[in-house]
């Protein structure tokens, strides 16, 4: 048995996928360009956000495996980002992935919530993560308990949960390399309808209003 771990591969898929943003043109252009950013009203404000979307994937696709080694499972809970008006946001993301292995038969059941906070700064269609805060609390459940003591050479089946907890969340750390919402990055936003796009070199994040 030897658990695929996708989890700390989520955000950073977006290499493959997205181009860089550029920018040019002189000084006459640029003045211009500001006068006009000055006029952008920033609809996406203080509204309720999902996320839906990494880079054109749903969350449950970033966990379909590759093959039919074995079968997974995936629930989202709580999904919920609020841009302030004051500059500042707020999320909240819970899910649980489950992958179930056939030999032996066993499986491993993932439980993750990311509690998100920070500040972020606009400028015409340009957004960008100033500061961000990142709790997360990750809780593995390896069953039958028995199948997997036999097989951990070391350990107890207690003490590897943990470490797969603790590696799981290095993953989802606010400094990890395609980290959502990284402290740093900027963003080319636009709303169209009930939906945000937020794209930049790392990532094209697509986001739907929370139905009320």
């Amino acid at each position: 048995m030897k658990p695929i771990f996708r989890l700390m591969m989520m955000f950073v898929t977006a290499l493959l996928f997205v181009a860089l943003i550029g920018c040019g043109g002189d000084d006459d252009d640029d003045t211009d360009m500001d006068i006009e950013e000055e006029e952008v009203t920033l609809d996406f404000v203080d509204t309720a956000w999902q996320v839906k979307t990494i880079n054109g994937a749903t969350f449950e696709a970033l966990f379909q495996p590759a093959d039919s080694e074995f079968e997974t499972e995936f629930m989202v809970g709580d999904n919920s980002w609020t841009f302030n008006e004051d500059g500042t946001f707020t999320g909240a993301l819970e899910f649980v992935l489950t992958e179930k292995y056939t030999e032996p038969v066993s499986s491993m059941t993932q439980e993750i919530t990311l509690a998100s906070e920070g500040t972020y700064t606009t400028e015409g269609s340009t957004f960008t993560i100033a500061t961000h805060d990142l709790s997360i609390d990750v809780d593995v459940s390896l069953e039958p308990e028995e199948v997997w003591q036999a097989q951990i050479v070391g350990k107890t089946v207690e003490e590897f949960e943990m470490d797969l907890a603790a590696e799981t969340k290095l993953g989802f750390s606010p400094t990890a390399k395609g980290a959502l919402f990284r402290a740093g990055t900027e963003f080319s936003w636009s709303v169209d309808g009930e939906k945000l796009s937020l794209s930049s070199a790392l990532q094209n994040v697509g986001l739907e209003k929370v139905a009320e």
